[in-house]
C-alpha cells in the first residue's frame, strides 16, 4: 500500500514541477527581453500607421495590430520604427506613444512593454495548482 500512496504523490509532484517549468520559461523569456533593452533610451513617437495581422487558426484568426511610428533620437535626428508587439487595439495615427531605443543603433526600437506568454502562463498555474491540491489531499488520507 505504501507503493500506491508514493504513486498518488509523486504523479501530482510531477505535475506540480512541470507547471512551476512552464511558468518559469513563461516570465524568463520577458525578463531576457527586459533586461536586453536595459541600457535604452526612452523616447515619445508619433504614431505613422498599423500594421495589420491576424491571428493564427486556433484563435479564429483575430485581427491584431502593431503600430509604426517616427520618433527622435537624442540627438534630434528622426527615425522610423516598428513596433514587434501586436495587440487587439489600432493606435490612432497622429497620437504620440512611449518607445525605447538603442542608443548604439536606433534603427532598433520597440514599444516598452513586459509581455508574457499568457497561455503558457496559466497552463503552468493550473497544472501548479492541481499538483499542490492532490499532494496535500493525497499526504493527508490515512491509508
Amino acid at each position: 500500500m505504501d507503493s500506491l500512496k508514493l504513486l498518488f504523490i509523486v504523479l501530482p509532484g510531477l505535475f506540480l514541477a512541470a507547471g512551476l517549468i512552464l511558468m518559469g520559461l513563461s516570465l524568463a523569456a520577458s525578463f531576457r527581453r527586459k533586461r536586453a533593452m536595459a541600457g535604452w533610451q526612452e523616447a515619445s513617437a508619433t504614431v505613422t500607421g498599423n500594421l495589420h495581422g491576424t491571428d493564427g487558426p486556433g484563435s479564429n484568426g483575430r485581427n491584431r495590430f502593431a503600430p509604426s511610428y517616427e520618433f527622435a533620437d537624442a540627438g534630434g535626428k528622426r527615425w522610423l520604427g516598428q513596433a514587434d508587439i501586436y495587440s487587439q487595439d489600432q493606435a490612432i495615427i497622429g497620437t504620440h506613444i512611449p518607445v525605447v531605443y538603442n542608443p548604439a543603433n536606433p534603427a532598433e526600437s520597440t514599444l516598452p512593454v513586459f509581455a508574457v506568454a499568457k497561455g503558457r502562463l496559466a497552463t503552468g498555474l493550473v497544472m501548479v495548482i492541481f499538483g499542490a491540491t492532490a499532494i496535500t489531499m493525497f499526504a493527508s488520507l490515512s491509508w
